[in-house]
């Protein structure tokens, strides 16, 4: 009788040891899930630094790689009076490791300003206090509040000879990532409104709204198509320069309170000493779908007290001496009139310029921001872009 109830038992036990094998097994692989290296996804985030500190981000992830921004805001108390803090809007590009670490800098930094741990709808970390050594906690949750859409990510990236039969043929790049509104409209109306203006915006006027991955075929399609197209060119005159590459891809300004703030990378090289970049704008009201146009944001008389901003600002950024013009440091104007390009955040609005729009190549893509408390006066009462300035008290 012992023998038989030694042996039941050591069954037993072993059936619960693979059991809970099992178990970790199945925790090891839905841990390493998080940093799968196919994952793309867009991530909407809320949380806090520290106690006191709330912080609202968006990021894509695409792969091994995290890009994105956050803003933060802080109330200081003095007496009965309360006053709300917003921060500026700040960009990170970061990298995932496989043991579900991330790490961001800054843009335009080389230290690592936030790192922690990546998870598939949170991110617990530290945040490195500017200018000193020392971290405060950082905890971010996935959340989208009435007023915020999902996103889906989508992704190809593909290569084409020009003749596939010669060693020597020059080649094609593309690379698209391409982010689409996934739910969460008031009306079906503004969904799409939103969507189809997306779809022109990234793809042209060439691709109808449809399902993501067809739309990055039929432009691949074309794309080829028009590359093709000038075979006969490179056989008559050859040369490396018929070696096209284009790069597209999406990202997220600002989600919340009803307004969204879309990102259009673009850059393409089809021969020429160098390709050209861009970055292009869209606002929506995601109450009603409308994208936002200039005079729908600003008044009528607006117009001259921006140039005045937006030139005033341009100087303090290139850094122009003192009495010096735009024109005598390079720029094609002296005055700089305010634009269509325009992107919203928590705290003001930017104007976006495109190479050799006001100034050359070499400078890049002028951009200026300003902030609520210098434009609030030139807002259009009745523009969801003004709501956002009563949240500054």
């Amino acid at each position: 009788m012992y023998q038989r109830h030694n042996l039941n038992f050591c069954k037993t036990l072993v059936m619960k040891l693979k059991y809970i094998g099992f178990l970790f097994l199945l925790l090891g692989l839905q841990l390493y899930g998080q940093n799968d290296k196919n994952v793309k996804a867009y991530k909407r985030m809320e949380g806090k630094i520290g106690e006191k500190i709330d912080v609202t981000a968006n990021f894509i992830q695409l792969f091994g790689k995290v890009k994105g921004n956050y803003q933060y805001k802080f109330e200081k108390r003095r007496a009965d009076e309360v006053t709300t803090y917003y921060g500026k809007m700040i960009e990170l590009n970061g990298e995932l490791y496989d043991d579900d670490s991330v790490r961001f800098k800054e843009a335009g930094s080389g230290d690592y300003t936030i790192k922690g741990v990546w998870g598939v709808d949170f991110f617990n970390g530290k945040w490195k206090i500017p200018g000193e050594d020392d971290y405060m906690d950082m905890m971010l949750k996935e959340y989208y509040p009435d007023g915020s859409l999902p996103f889906k990510v989508y992704y190809l990236e593909s290569d084409q000879k020009l003749i596939p039969a010669r060693k020597d043929s020059p080649t094609a790049t593309l690379e698209l990532t391409f982010i689409y509104p996934s739910g969460n409209f008031k009306t079906p109306e503004a969904e799409a409104k939103v969507k189809k203006t997306i779809v022109k915006s990234f793809f042209g006027d060439g691709i109808k709204p449809e399902v993501p991955d067809k739309m990055l075929r039929d432009f691949e399609s074309e794309y080829y198509k028009m590359y093709a197209d000038n075979k006969e060119n490179w056989l008559e005159i050859g040369g490396s320069s018929f070696s096209w590459e284009m790069m597209k891809s999406m990202n997220v300004k600002f989600n919340s309170d009803y307004l969204l703030s879309i990102e259009y990378f673009r850059y393409a090289y089809s021969g020429g000493a160098h390709g050209m970049e861009n970055l292009s704008y869209d606002v929506f009201n995601l109450a009603t779908g409308k994208k936002l146009e200039y005079q729908d944001i600003f008044t009528e008389s607006a117009d001259t007290v921006l140039s005045a901003l937006l030139t005033e600002k341009m100087i303090e950024k290139y850094k122009t001496k003192n009495g010096s013009t735009l024109k005598e440091v390079g720029f094609f104007v002296d005055t700089i009139e305010p634009n269509n390009n325009i992107y919203v955040t928590g705290n003001g609005v930017g104007f976006q310029y495109s190479s050799y729009e006001i100034a050359p190549y070499s400078f890049g893509l002028p951009e200026v921001f300003l902030d609520f408390d210098e434009v609030k006066d030139l807002l259009r009462k009745d523009s969801p872009v003004y709501k956002l300035t009563g949240r500054q008290r």
